[in-house]
């Protein structure tokens, strides 16, 4: 991780040591991709660079959307057929209750594994799934979300690219221009 954050560091002190001249078209590129472009009057290069922001802000806001209805999903199925109340619990009892059919299987298996502090002794832990079709297709809502919100942050990073293109793009549109 540290290394990471160093190249991190050392790759943002090399990109800004190239801001001279006129700042304002490169930091308008890293607030809003294209602005800068648009302000150095290269408007098609501007109108790629806005629609491609529109494209990923849309992919984050469906994947987070996406994850939402997924989690309500999953979270009305077990109530629905397994018999737990879901509310403020916690993500890894959302975990345990896809993989075991009930509470009491649950806590036989932490027995077994000698791992007595990881049992639900809680009666508001308690569930029981009327099937196993019905568990699974939990299961798998529940890792449907999962990915979604993996999506999400991949488009986090996206937009964070996106604005270093548009920053690199407008140096290299003042060192042409010159």
């Amino acid at each position: 991780m540290t290394r990471y954050l160093i190249l991190i560091i050392i790759s943002f002190t090399h990109v800004f040591a190239q801001v001279s001249g006129n700042a304002k078209p490169k930091l308008q590129s890293l607030v809003f991709p294209g602005w800068g472009e648009q302000t150095m009057g290269e408007t098609k290069l501007a109108q790629s660079f806005f629609i491609s922001e529109a494209m990923i802000w849309l992919f984050y806001i469906g994947s987070v959307q996406t994850k939402n209805w997924y989690k309500s999903d999953y979270t009305a199925f077990a109530t629905l057929h397994a018999d737990v109340d879901m509310h403020q619990k916690s993500y890894l009892f959302a975990v345990n209750l896809g993989h075991y059919d009930n509470f009491e299987e649950y806590n036989d298996t932490k027995e077994r594994q000698r791992l007595p502090d990881d049992k639900y002794s809680d009666s508001k832990y308690d569930w029981q799934w009327d099937s196993k079709i019905n568990r699974i297709k939990y299961d798998k809502m529940r890792i449907k979300s999962v990915t979604a919100s993996k999506y999400a942050r991949f488009a986090v990073s996206g937009l964070i690219l996106h604005r270093l293109l548009s920053f690199i793009d407008v140096i290299y549109l003042e060192g042409q221009n010159q």
